[in-house]
């Protein structure tokens, strides 16, 4: 093995870890999936990735990930997985390391994308004001974009308040978990099992996230207009409380199977369901993201 100029990237979510290694052109170059259950931990992850590429020493790393940055140790809230950044440093990066989380990684790449990377839902323009990242997933991940700053949250644990039409839902939610569902809960590959078998009224246990939300039984376009209505509360929510004129971007798997799906003028129009500030919500772009390496594309935007 020998020594090496290149940064490693990592976009690492709830289920699985996406690596790369970026040259000081930052060309992208052996870029590897490593799904979270074959490995012990995000260390073995590592080790194996510079075996196969064959890196003894990297510049430094910058890791997106699926969890809170609150101090040293980072724990994921979806997967069984925790690591310590400062030995992480010691071990892999001699020459640095940056942790950041995967929303917030990723939403450093919006204003790097070009038209063909996106679609905007409706006829508003885009603009440099405050922008918000929303991905569905394992989890649901929101972070902002403020003057060019990424900002993280754990939103998606924002509980669920009253929706109209819904409240045999979130009842039906509390007897079976004993609490409010949070957005989180709802807007998730869980979640969407969730309201499978909701709808269904049984529990099917081979069914997967995908199958249950791309169906073309009546349960399955239920499912997606309630997820459809659920998500549009949220980004709603999100859009007022961060004033973000710059857009709602949507993003991920979930989004990018759902958006051909569903009738995009309803979705718009429980966005804009608002009696006070139905005007800012009007003016507010709505962004499907087609682009799937948002977390490469941010991640070079550190790299000097």
């Amino acid at each position: 093995m020998t020594a090496s100029k290149l940064t490693l990237i990592s976009d690492i979510g709830g289920t699985n870890a996406r690596m790369a290694l970026v040259d000081n052109k930052k060309k992208t170059v052996n870029e590897k999936v490593y799904l979270h259950q074959d490995y012990e931990g995000l260390e073995q992850i590592l080790e194996d990735f510079i075996k196969v590429t064959g890196e003894s020493e990297l510049q430094r790393g910058i890791l997106g990930v699926a969890a809170p940055i609150i101090g040293d140790e980072v724990n994921f809230v979806n997967a069984n997985l925790s690591f310590s950044q400062k030995n992480l440093e010691d071990k892999f990066f001699k020459h640095g390391l940056v942790v950041l989380n995967d929303l917030e990684l990723q939403v450093l790449a919006l204003n790097s994308l070009t038209k063909e990377d996106v679609t905007v839902i409706g006829e508003q323009q885009l603009n440099n004001s405050t922008k918000i990242l929303i991905s569905p997933g394992t989890g649901l991940g929101l972070a902002g974009l403020v003057k060019g700053t990424p900002v993280a949250t754990e939103s998606g644990h924002i509980n669920i308040p009253h929706v109209a039409g819904l409240e045999s839902l979130i009842q039906s939610f509390k007897q079976k978990k004993g609490r409010t569902p949070t957005f989180e809960d709802l807007l998730s590959g869980k979640g969407i099992l969730f309201l499978n078998e909701f709808v269904s009224n049984e529990i099917n246990g081979s069914v997967t996230s995908e199958q249950a939300l791309m169906s073309n039984t009546k349960e399955g376009q239920e499912v997606r207009e309630i997820f459809s209505v659920i998500l549009a509360v949220f980004c709603r929510f999100s859009a007022l409380m961060w004033g973000s004129k710059g857009g709602v971007y949507l993003s991920g798997s979930i989004i990018n199977s759902l958006i051909g799906q569903i009738n995009l003028d309803d979705f718009r129009d429980n966005f804009e369901d608002s009696q006070t500030m139905k005007d800012l919500l009007l003016a507010c772009p709505i962004i499907h993201v087609k682009n799937k390496n948002l977390g490469f594309i941010g991640a070079k935007t550190l790299i000097k």
